[in-house]
C-alpha cells in the first residue's frame, strides 16, 4: 500500500530514468580513452623536450652535436608509436594466446645477455647489443609478466591455488633472470607489479603477506650482499655528509640541489646547471625529474605528478568497471607498473628512495623503456575503447 502523498514512477518515467543512467555511465566510460591518450602524449612531449635539454651536455661531449641523443629518442618514439598502434589493434582476448609466447620470448632474450652479446653497464648485465642496436630485454619482460599472470589467474575452470601456481611458474624465470643480471631496480618493479595483480585477483591476505615477507628479506639480502648497493641505501640518511657526498650520495645530493634551485617556476628551460656533470651521464635518464625541477620548477614537477595521477585514476577506474577479469588484471598490472616506477624514479631524485636505476616512464631517455611502456598503454587504451563501446 502506497503512503499518502507519494506515487510510483510511471513506466515511461522509469524507462527514461534507466536510459539517463545508462547514458551517464556510457559518458563516464568514454572519458578514460581520451584521458589516457592525452596523458601519454603529454608525457612523451615533456620527455622529448627535457631529454633535449638534459642530454645536451652529454651529446656535445660524445658527438659534437647537442641533438644526437634527442634524435635517437625521437626514433625510439616513432618505433614505439608503431608498436603501440599494432598493440591497440589486437583484440584483448588475443593477448591470452600471446602470453606464453611473450614469456618464452622474453626469457630467451634475457638468456642471451649471458652470452658475448650481453653488455655490462654500471655493474648490471641487462643489455643486448646487436651492432648499433642496444636494448634491455627486461623492459619487455614486464609486459610479458603482466599478460601471463593475468591469463593464468583468470582461468576459472582451474582452482584458485592451481592458478596461482601457474602464474608463479611463468613469472619465476623472468624474475630469476633479471636478478641474475643484478638489476635490482627492475626486479623491484616486477615484484610490485606481480603483487598488485595477485591482490586484485583475490589472493588471500595470508598468502600475499608470505610473499611480501619473502620479497623484503630477499631485497635486504641483495642489498647487503654488494657494498655499492648498501652505500646507495645508507646514503639516503644524509647524502650531504662527508662520507656520502663524494660517493653514493653525490647524485641524490645534486638532485636535491637541482630541485631547490628551481624554486616555483624554474631557472628556465635549458638553463639548468646540475646537468653539467653533477648528475653525471644519468641527467637525461635516472635524474631527468631533477632536471625538470631545476629548469621548470615546482610547477613543472607537479604537472608531471598530476599527469601520472590521471593515469593512475584511469587505470584503477577501468579495473573497477570492466566486466572481463582478464582485462581487469591487465589494467591493474600496467597501471601498477607505470605508476610505481614513476614514483620510484621521482623518489630517487628527491632523496626519498635509493637510486636503483629505473627510468621515468615516457620521459627518460631509453628505447626499451619507451617502446615497452607505449605498447603497455596501448593495451590499456584498447581496454578503455572496448569498455566505451560495450
Amino acid at each position: 500500500m502506497q503512503n499518502e502523498g507519494t506515487s510510483s514512477p510511471k513506466p515511461s518515467e522509469a524507462v527514461a530514468m534507466s536510459k539517463s543512467t545508462s547514458k551517464s555511465k556510457l559518458s563516464s566510460d568514454r572519458r578514460y580513452f581520451p584521458l589516457l591518450l592525452g596523458s601519454s602524449i603529454a608525457l612523451c612531449v615533456i620527455g622529448i623536450t627535457m631529454v633535449l635539454s638534459a642530454s645536451s651536455v652529454s651529446s656535445i661531449q660524445s658527438s659534437g652535436s647537442s641533438f644526437s641523443i634527442v634524435l635517437k629518442q625521437l626514433l625510439f618514439l616513432g618505433i614505439g608509436s608503431a608498436f603501440a598502434f599494432l598493440a591497440f589493434k589486437i583484440p584483448t582476448p588475443i593477448y591470452r594466446k600471446l602470453a606464453p609466447l611473450a614469456v618464452v620470448g622474453s626469457c630467451a632474450l634475457q638468456l642471451l645477455i649471458f652470452t658475448p652479446l650481453g653488455v655490462n653497464i654500471n655493474g648490471n648485465r641487462n643489455w643486448l647489443e646487436f651492432g648499433p642496436i642496444r636494448f634491455q630485454p627486461s623492459e619487455f619482460g614486464k609486459l610479458a609478466l603482466v599478460l601471463w599472470v593475468a591469463d593464468a589467474l583468470t582461468r576459472n575452470a582451474i582452482p584458485l591455488m592451481d592458478r596461482l601456481v601457474r602464474a608463479l611458474l611463468g613469472s619465476a624465470p623472468i624474475l630469476i633472470l633479471v636478478l641474475a643480471g643484478k638489476d635490482l631496480g627492475t626486479a623491484i618493479i616486477v615484484f610490485v607489479t606481480l603483487f598488485a595483480i595477485l591482490f586484485a585477483a583475490g589472493i588471500s591476505g595470508r598468502t600475499l603477506s608470505f610473499f611480501g615477507v619473502l620479497v623484503i628479506l630477499g631485497t635486504a639480502a641483495l642489498v647487503v650482499s654488494q657494498s655499492h648497493r648498501l652505500k646507495r641505501f645508507t646514503a639516503l640518511l644524509d647524502p650531504f655528509s662527508v662520507a656520502n657526498y663524494q660517493s653514493a650520495g653525490w647524485q641524490p645530493a645534486h638532485g636535491i640541489m637541482a630541485l631547490a634551485t628551481g624554486g616555483l617556476f624554474g631557472v628556465g628551460l635549458g638553463a639548468g646547471s646540475q646537468k653539467w656533470g653533477n648528475l653525471g651521464p644519468e641527467a637525461h635518464t635516472d635524474f631527468i625529474f631533477a632536471v625538470i625541477g631545476e629548469e621548470v620548477g615546482l610547477f613543472g614537477t607537479l604537472m608531471v605528478v598530476a599527469i601520472f595521477g590521471v593515469i593512475l585514476w584511469c587505470g584503477c577506474s577501468l579495473a573497477l568497471r570492466v566486466k572481463d577479469n582478464f582485462s581487469r588484471l591487465i589494467a591493474v598490472g600496467v597501471t601498477a607498473w607505470i605508476v610505481f616506477q614513476a614514483l620510484t624514479n621521482m623518489g630517487s631524485s628527491i632523496g626519498v628512495f635509493p637510486v636503483i636505476g629505473v627510468p621515468l616512464p615516457f620521459v627518460s631517455y631509453g628505447g626499451s623503456s619507451l617502446i615497452s611502456t607505449l605498447a603497455a598503454v596501448a593495451i590499456l587504451l584498447r581496454i578503455a575503447h572496448d569498455r566505451a563501446n560495450s
